[in-house]
């Protein structure tokens, strides 16, 4: 009779822990470590054994409400990303490290941060209260629609802040943990809102003068808050120009970044069939308490990497991965978004306008479908791509 054959092993159960670990050095991307892991468990636990330094370049987020994905900038791959229903149909608002999302569940209400990793789930006020000394007003709340919505810390954290960029009767509203009812608002503080980031200690808030307004908190006590406001003096830079006096079929979007403990504001000019033009500037403080500034372009980005989009724009030292090449803006196509269409269930918004852009002043190209980022990209649940740190 035929001697039973002794089953095999797996293959990659016989693979040297030396040659997984040489493996794992490869693999900076969490999303790659994942995979790695889910093989087998050896690899599982050589994964867990192995401390590599976790490199937290984003993934960028490709919404959907039937498959959603995101793009690696390590690998280059687009992988299908598992949510629940609710969250794939919501509308992505803004995004914090950790794993953190803002969404809008219904397009323009049931706002909540989510953790997409964790599933821990924040609410948030879809009403705004107005600051006023008038008693007619001191209760009364607002409708709201957010644009963005930028975060000082976890948003689960105690004494978290928040700040939105809204369409109401004001433009800017504050939140923080444990105010459950409402948003504070500021009537006409600062028109045309470019974009907003959190740095050192207050919200910076761009204009589309080129102006920088600083709100710090005040007053914490209990469930109430109160932001002291401070309008930076900035030097207008010499050949600046009104966004009145573009052609009409220019577009021009201006992001704060941070970058090695500096404020860095990017202009990017989209010209209609003509290559698009990105220009960095410094933030220079100057005068008593830093109250005065001006801003001083850059020629070059050594060593680093920036990654354009409101509410979430990020600036990246290169040796945190040696796949991106030092001085490229990595932008994604935010400047024609219409708020109604998120007032309009079922619509959908196309991104025709997203690529890598090699900065240099002396030499600069604009290059697509490098490192695998879509130059076009349409989302059913009207949400715009973002960059996403897990």
């Amino acid at each position: 009779m035929p001697r039973a054959r002794e089953p095999c092993c797996p293959w990659s159960d016989g693979l040297p822990p030396e040659l997984l670990d040489i493996i794992l050095r490869y693999l900076t991307c969490h999303a790659d470590r994942v995979y790695f892991a889910a093989v087998c468990r050896a690899w599982r636990s050589a994964a867990h054994v192995h401390k590599a330094l976790r490199c937290k370049l984003p993934w960028l987020l490709l919404p959907s409400p039937v498959a959603p994905s995101f793009l690696s900038l390590h690998s280059g791959a687009t992988r299908r990303l598992y949510l629940p229903e609710s969250v794939r149909a919501a509308r992505l608002c803004g995004s914090h490290e950790g794993g953190w999302v803002a969404l809008a569940f219904d397009q323009w209400r049931g706002y909540a941060a989510v953790n997409l990793c964790s599933g821990a789930k924040v609410p948030l006020p879809d009403r705004l209260r107005i600051p006023s000394s008038r008693w007619i007003d001191a209760d009364r709340e607002h409708p709201m629609v957010i644009r963005t919505i930028t975060f000082s810390g976890t948003p689960s954290a105690e004494g978290c802040l928040a700040a939105a960029h809204v369409s109401s009767t004001c433009s800017i509203a504050f939140w923080r943990t444990g105010m459950d009812r409402h948003w504070i608002a500021y009537r006409g503080d600062v028109d045309h809102i470019q974009d907003i980031i959190y740095y050192k200690g207050g919200f910076h808030v761009l204009s589309n003068t080129e102006d920088v307004v600083v709100y710090t908190p005040n007053v914490i006590n209990g469930a109430s808050l109160v932001m002291s406001r401070t309008s930076c003096l900035i030097q207008k830079r010499d050949d600046y120009k009104p966004d009145s006096r573009l052609p009409k079929s220019f577009r021009m979007s201006r992001y704060l970044v941070e970058s090695r403990g500096k404020l860095l504001m990017v202009l990017r000019l989209f010209r209609p069939e003509q290559r698009r033009e990105f220009r960095i500037f410094e933030m220079n403080l100057a005068g008593a308490g830093g109250s005065e500034a001006s801003w001083v372009e850059l020629d070059a980005l050594p060593g680093r990497v920036l990654l354009l989009g409101r509410g979430c724009s990020r600036a990246f030292e290169v040796s945190q991965s040696d796949r991106l090449p030092a001085g490229n803006i990595y932008y994604l196509d935010d400047t024609s978004f219409s708020l109604s269409l998120a007032l309009s269930n079922g619509s959908t918004n196309s991104s025709t306008d997203m690529g890598v852009h090699g900065f240099r002043k002396t030499l600069d190209v604009t290059r697509h479908a490098r490192c695998g980022i879509p130059y076009e990209f349409t989302s059913e649940c009207c949400s715009l791509p973002m960059w996403f740190i897990p």
